[in-house]
C-alpha cells in the first residue's frame, strides 16, 4: 500500500507566528519601559508644581495676615513715609510759632533802625578824626567804633560829643585803644577804637 503525503498542504507547511512568546515578552518590556519613563516624568512635574503650590500657599497666608492687620483697626501701623512727613510738619510749626512769639514780644533788638546811631557818629565829628569801621550789635545795645586821628587828643573831644547825642543816652564807651602804626609812606598814623563793652 502506498500512501501519499502531500507536503504542500497547510498542515505540513511551516506557519508563521504572528506574535511569539519573545515577541509578547519585548513588547511588554517596551511598554513598561515607556510607563515607567512618562511616570517618572510627570512625577517630576507634579514635585515641581508641588512646590510652586506651596509657595502660593505661603504667599496666600501672608497676605492673608496682612489683611486682618488692614483690616482690624486696633493693630493699624503708620507709614515712615507718613511718620516722617508728620515730624518735618511739627518742626516747622513749632518754628514758626516761635518766629511769631519773637516778632509779637518786639524783644528782637532796635526795631526804630540805626540811622539815628549813624547821624550821632556823624554830628559828633571833630576835625582831624575820620572813622573806618563803625559796628552795632544786638539792636544798638553793642556799639564799636574805629578809626584815624592826628592827635590822640581829639579822640576824648570826639567821645563827649558823642556822649551828648540824644540817640547814645545810656551808652558809655568803656573800651578805649590808641595805637600809632607806621604807614608803607614812612609816615606814621594814629588808630582808635572805642567801644561799649
Amino acid at each position: 500500500m502506498n500512501q501519499q503525503i502531500n507536503l504542500y498542504q497547510p498542515m505540513f507547511r511551516k506557519q508563521k507566528v504572528i506574535f511569539s512568546a519573545i515577541t509578547m515578552l519585548q513588547v511588554g518590556l517596551f511598554f513598561i519601559v515607556v510607563f515607567a519613563s512618562l511616570y517618572a516624568y510627570q512625577s517630576n512635574q507634579l514635585k515641581t508644581y508641588k512646590k510652586q503650590l506651596a509657595s502660593l500657599d505661603t504667599e496666600l497666608m501672608q497676605l492673608g495676615g496682612q489683611v486682618s492687620t488692614f483690616n482690624d483697626p486696633k493693630k493699624k501701623t503708620k507709614s515712615k513715609l507718613l511718620e516722617n512727613e508728620i515730624a518735618k510738619l511739627t518742626k516747622e510749626l513749632e518754628q514758626r510759632e516761635r518766629i511769631s512769639r519773637v516778632l509779637s514780644s518786639r524783644s528782637f533788638g532796635n526795631s526804630s533802625g540805626f540811622s539815628s546811631y549813624l547821624e550821632a557818629f556823624a554830628k559828633g565829628h571833630v576835625q582831624g578824626t575820620w572813622l573806618t569801621s563803625v559796628k552795632i550789635k544786638q539792636g544798638g545795645a553793642l556799639l564799636g567804633l574805629k578809626g584815624k586821628t592826628l592827635s590822640s587828643e581829639l579822640v576824648p573831644i570826639y567821645i563827649q560829643r558823642l556822649a551828648d547825642e540824644k540817640s547814645l543816652v545810656g551808652s558809655s564807651f568803656n573800651v578805649m585803644e590808641l595805637a600809632r602804626v607806621e604807614t608803607d609812606l614812612g609816615q606814621s598814623e594814629l588808630n582808635f577804637s572805642i567801644s561799649t563793652n
